[in-house]
């Protein structure tokens, strides 16, 4: 899958490039007081009416310095203060009202009238895949898990709270009643360890659970965690090698989140640890990054601090926190997978940014998908880039068979009005990295959130999963009454490689 998948709540700025001489006393204060935090804004990274009219009121209210109500009603409940990290919201300010003023006046005076963005060439043709609908509709649809298990097709949505689970015909076979929607699922001997999300919207509400859903025929579903602050993602291993598997939580939530491991205590619970007191936790997956036999810990936090961190296993259930990279908060990071791009034994990382949920979508140049390889001492280095705009989750595999690497991607934001199709592109590989962009004409009959790979027809090749959910467009062109009248909850991507 926000991964996933999940909706985000960025709220602050981005990575400083260029600044006219005469504002240095802007700029100065913005390093010290925006810098100390995430990476330095940029005035160039936004357009100039979205710093003044979203932007700037909510970092004055973050910072202390405006009042809460100045970013809107929603954005900061006063209520939520009491559970929000003091380094997120400071209730009181460390600048005075007119250093305020030289930092807004720096970001204006800098920024531009709009942002340069690159239309993507995309062909409506897909002739290596045939579309597959369900003939079941959910509507309005609301998919947060749309995932392969082996030719069985597991379904979550969010507004029936049931898990759903579909034969290689596309036909229901079976349902199962959680205590929310199901936005991350993992399969062990036994049966699926669920992440039950609570609430889609940004929230600090304690409502998300863990949940084991055992195979045993009549048995019920057993709560493993509750009280969980919107969790989007669950990992397994057994990280204190006591031959138990043990959970990694990402916390979500909004202003409370966290990022946690649970060691299993063998008697049916679990106890949390701390890695790291910060919301926006989107996605974890467990490799060994050093080659010393332990199974470290590789997290994306995608909101305030954005970026990639490591969580070095040093034994006995002891990690050491190593960011491995930094990246300005509008990105809206929204998902990754590890994976060895080069062959050298080492896993790389492929990213996705295109988060467009805090205010009216902003179509930016740095949206898309990326690659950082890793040197194999801890570094990780940009290879590669396509542009896609509200790019949300993306699959790197050779899908044709033609032995290099393709990409499938899905963008929860893409531009309805002018690109409507581009919702789901695969760019296929013609040869060192140079893609050519294709949708399959009915693209636009779903709004994207998560997708997966897998042989679902057992042919040799990959399939594709896309699962959909109806949420608002601004502007709202008619997409979201289309999408709830249709209620198509996914579609399969069949590949006709073989």
């Amino acid at each position: 899958m926000k991964a996933f998948f999940v909706v985000c709540f960025t709220t602050v700025v981005l990575l400083c490039r260029c600044v006219k001489p005469e504002q240095t006393e802007g700029k100065a204060l913005a390093e010290a007081q925006c810098g100390s935090c995430h990476a330095l804004p940029s005035p160039t990274d936004l357009d100039r009416a979205t710093w003044d009219k979203y932007v700037l009121p909510r970092m004055g209210a973050l910072m202390g310095v405006l009042p809460l109500d100045s970013a809107g009603g929603q954005f900061i409940n006063p209520a939520v203060l009491t559970l929000a990290n003091p380094s997120i919201i400071r209730r009181e300010s460390s600048i005075s009202k007119e250093e305020w003023a030289a930092i807004r006046h720096y970001f204006l005076e800098n920024a531009p009238a709009e942002l340069p963005v690159t239309a993507l060439e995309l062909e409506a043709s897909l002739p290596q895949f045939e579309a597959r609908f369900p003939d079941y509709f959910l509507s309005p649809p609301g998919t947060l898990l749309a995932q392969f298990e082996g030719t069985k097709l597991l379904l979550g949505d969010v507004h029936k709270s049931q898990l759903f689970s579909f034969d290689n015909n596309l036909e229901l076979q079976r349902t199962a009643k959680l205590p929310s929607g199901v936005v991350s699922l993992t399969g062990i001997a036994e049966g699926e360890v669920a992440t039950c999300i609570g609430s889609f919207s940004p929230t600090d509400e304690a409502t998300g659970s863990v949940v084991f859903l055992p195979k045993k025929p009549g048995t019920q579903p057993l709560v493993l965690i509750d009280s969980l602050r919107r969790p989007v993602h669950t990992s397994l291993a057994d990280l204190d090698a006591d031959g138990r598997f043990d959970l990694v939580i990402s916390e979500f939530g909004k202003w409370a989140g966290t990022l946690g491991w649970w060691k299993n205590d063998g008697r049916g619970g679990f106890e949390r640890r701390l890695l790291r007191n910060m919301p926006g936790a989107t996605r974890t997956e467990v490799s060994d990054l050093n080659g010393d036999g332990l199974p470290d810990i590789v997290a994306l936090f995608g909101q305030g601090d954005e970026g990639f961190f490591a969580y070095i296993n040093k034994g006995v259930g002891q990690f050491e926190e190593r960011r491995l990279l930094r990246f300005p908060p509008g990105y809206g990071s929204s998902s990754f997978q590890l994976f060895d791009y080069n062959a050298d034994g080492h896993p790389d990382l492929l990213h996705t940014c295109g988060d467009l949920a805090d205010f009216p979508p902003v179509h930016k140049p740095y949206h898309g998908i990326r690659i950082f390889q890793n040197d194999g001492r801890g570094s990780f280095k940009e290879v590669f880039f396509q542009p896609m705009q509200g790019a949300y989750g993306a699959m790197p595999a050779d899908f044709d068979l033609d032995g290099d690497l393709d990409i499938a991607a899905i963008s929860f934001f893409p531009d309805f009005q002018k690109a409507p199709q581009s919702g789901f592109v695969f760019f296929e590989n013609q040869g060192s990295m140079k893609m050519k962009a294709r949708t399959f004409p009915q693209s636009d009959k779903g709004r994207w959130l998560v997708m997966d790979a897998g042989d679902f027809d057992t042919d040799g090749d990959l399939d594709l999963v896309l699962g959909s959910m109806a949420f608002e467009v601004v502007p709202d062109g008619g997409e979201v009454d289309k999408w709830v009248k249709n209620g198509i909850p996914f579609v399969v991507l069949e590949n006709k490689a073989r």
